[in-house]
């Protein structure tokens, strides 16, 4: 006993403990260790080894006169394996230990190399386990360190992300304000240089027939035509390598100091390139760069698009009223095609009444088996509310893609909107992730009207977990996530009180359980042929009525069991 206190203190043992776990630098992790054990041992030269990118051991840390032999420390580590630690029996070798730093037997971290101890007597079993206690304690620290790297990155990236949402949030709306070329480039001009410092770029249109016009040049020099050819038809924004393009195309990306190019997307089809030359301060672009010059583009060709669409509108139809143009602009919002999924058939669609709305419905891709579905429904009529719409559509896009849970996406969308609405605006909506492979639909009910499901024994439910409607409260109450599976041919109906809400010649609404007994006899169709029935009933029920308020339908149905 007086041995293993002579070689394993506690106190000095916890202590060493408590200072490897509150780092997070591995190089003071492991020179500590390295450190402890010269010391315990009585040994006056060490090293660290550790593998490099490619896969070859190197020195990381050498204590004394000690000379690296990269072949014998190779067989060292080969003959490793399983054990705590090796004693190599060469004679020719000054090397006394080989102790792996290794959180399982195919995780190895690093290995500590040490010389001869200046004690004569053999290693005894305190020393022995203390070897091995020191090692398990250090392969953990670094396995935290790692997981708190890991953290520190993730939390920055959560911040930058968050601060990156609201600086396109309100860039979406600068551009909803303007109506001319002039005043959308000097907004993209003022933003590019604001956030990234960057005063040299280029935007082109692509036209129907895929070539590319000019919009704004700010490089000094013409763009190379065959550089066009190359990037006109990429899907998202990423630096440039001139190294993997030929001659010419290379000097010219050197030579105009182009450092990324992104597609322009309006309602995911490509109608425009945006090329952005070099940071003034020499900094590199980072993946949120990357991501806000992709949403940057996309809302700077929105707003020419939707400038062009203005113009042609009102050469067509001069004695037509501002609200006929905002109602072909928001129109074009709207998703152009369903989601093709394998085990689920949904489609939507929105008839507009004669006003502008606030009405939505959008399918977004997560990723190769998950989709956003999402239905919504802003309050008031006119321009304010399609704009509100508009605003709410973009922010929806944008965090779909950041990798948040459902329940992140409508608390942020919830802030959004209450900041940046005046206190008699907000949104009901629902929204939905649909697992094509799993099945498994989950959903939350933000204030909206509960969609009906029909399941195969006749019975309707409504879909009514979630919480508040959005932009009411700046921090509402929690959101409450539901989950279901459908069986094949059952379904979902989500709808807009421009359904139950429509009112025939003795001012009687359509109402709830009329949709419920329609949502019966729909049993065995497909999702587009539900839409089209269950738009004629409620025309039928108006009768020679005009529709007051915008009906919009999304239908989700099973039709076959993963």
């Amino acid at each position: 006993m007086s041995n293993l206190n002579s070689i394993i203190n506690l106190n000095s043992l916890l202590d060493l403990t408590a200072r490897l776990y509150e780092s997070d630098d591995e190089h003071f992790i492991l020179n500590s260790t390295l450190l402890s054990l010269m010391g315990k041992l009585r040994i006056l030269r060490g090293m660290v080894i550790i593998s490099g990118n490619n896969g070859k051991h190197i020195p990381f840390i050498i204590k004394g006169n000690f000379e690296y032999n990269e072949e014998l420390t190779g067989k060292f580590i080969s003959e490793i394996n399983e054990k705590s630690f090796l004693i190599p029996d060469y004679d020719d070798s000054e090397i006394e230990f080989v102790i792996p730093i290794k959180k399982s037997s195919n995780q190895l971290f690093a290995v500590i190399i040490l010389g001869k101890s200046i004690s004569v007597k053999s290693l005894s079993d305190d020393e022995h386990n203390y070897i091995s206690l020191i090692s398990n304690i250090t392969a953990n620290a670094i396995s935290n360190a790692r997981n708190l790297k890991s953290y520190k990155n993730e939390k920055s990236k959560a911040e930058k992300q968050n601060q990156l949402l609201s600086t396109l949030f309100e860039i979406s709306k600068d551009f909803s304000k303007h109506l001319s070329y002039e005043q959308i480039l000097k907004t993209l001009a003022f933003n590019l240089m604001g956030q990234l410092t960057v005063t040299r770029f280029a935007m082109f249109g692509i036209m129907n027939n895929n070539d590319c016009c000019l919009i704004v040049n700010r490089f000094g020099t013409g763009i190379h035509e065959h550089f066009l050819d190359y990037f006109k038809d990429i899907d998202f924004a990423y630096k440039v390598d001139p190294s993997l393009y030929e001659n010419s195309i290379a000097e010219f990306i050197t030579d105009n100091e182009i450092r990324v190019v992104s597609p322009m997307l309006v309602q995911g089809e490509r109608r425009g390139l945006l090329i952005i030359g070099r940071k003034m301060n020499g900094e590199d672009f980072s993946d949120e760069n990357l991501l806000f010059i992709e949403a940057l583009g996309n809302s700077a060709m929105a707003a020419i698009e939707n400038e062009r669409l203005f113009k042609e509108e009102l050469e067509k139809k001069k004695l037509e009223s501002e609200l006929e143009i905002a109602l072909e602009i928001q129109r074009n919002l709207l998703p152009k095609r369903n989601p093709a999924l394998q085990n689920f058939d949904i489609s939507g669609t929105s008839i507009p009444s004669r006003h502008v709305g606030g009405d939505l419905f959008d399918f977004i891709k997560l990723d190769n088996h998950r989709w956003l579905i999402a239905i919504a429904d802003v309050s008031g009529k006119g321009i304010p509310a399609s704009l509100i719409m508009a605003n709410f559509q973009a922010a929806l896009r944008v965090l779909a893609m950041s990798g948040l849970t459902l329940k992140e996406i409508v608390l942020k969308i919830n802030n959004l909107l209450y900041h940046n609405t005046s206190a008699d605006k907000f949104v009901t909506s629902f929204f939905a992730i649909i697992d094509d492979l799993t099945g498994k639909i989950n959903y939350i009910n933000a204030g909206h009207n509960p969609p009906f499901v029909f399941r195969k024994n006749d019975y309707v439910e409504q879909l009514t977990l979630g919480g508040l409607i959005l932009g009411f409260m700046e921090n509402p109450f929690n959101y409450e996530e539901g989950e279901i599976h459908l069986s094949e041919n059952e379904f979902i109906i989500c709808y807009t009180d421009g359904v139950t809400e429509a009112e025939d010649n003795s001012k009687a609404d359509y109402g709830e359980l009329r949709l419920e007994d329609f949502t019966r006899r729909s049993y065995g169709k497909s999702s587009e042929h539900v839409i089209e029935d269950l738009i004629e009933s409620v025309k039928l029920h108006l009768g020679n009525l005009p529709q007051n308020d915008d009906i919009t339908i999304l239908v989700i149905k099973k039709h076959r069991n993963a």
